[in-house]
């Protein structure tokens, strides 16, 4: 599935169904997955339309709806799942041009967290 994981591992990361765009269709990969969670503190909203390498998250502080962190990426060529555990999830994301590879580690728990880097690569 080019660089994203599958539904599966997606189901269990997220701990929830998703909410698809076109609910007629079969494949995964050429829809859209929303996935709609919390944490306890922070509420996450996560869309994935892995044909297309878009990711949009979206955080928001629990207790008074302020939002903390959006992400609409448009190329991401590596969606990778590095902790699926019940008191930790995170994932890393990996995009890349010519000369810089960007990388976004996201912590969903125990407690949102997100770090950016780039890297260059001549």
């Amino acid at each position: 599935m080019q660089g994203f994981p599958e539904e599966n591992d997606l189901l269990s990361l997220f701990e929830c169904e998703p909410i698809m765009f076109d609910t007629t269709m079969k494949d995964f990969f050429y829809n859209e997955a929303t996935y709609q969670f919390s944490n306890g503190e922070e509420e996450f909203v996560v869309t994935l339309s892995p044909s297309y390498s878009e990711v949009k998250i979206q955080v928001t502080q629990r207790n008074c709806n302020t939002l903390l962190s959006l992400l609409d990426l448009k190329s991401v060529d590596k969606f990778e799942i590095t902790a699926d555990k019940k008191d930790q999830s995170s994932i890393l994301l990996r995009m890349q041009n010519d000369a810089f590879i960007q990388t976004i580690e996201i912590d969903f728990k125990p407690k949102f967290k997100l770090i950016l880097k780039e890297h260059d690569t001549r």
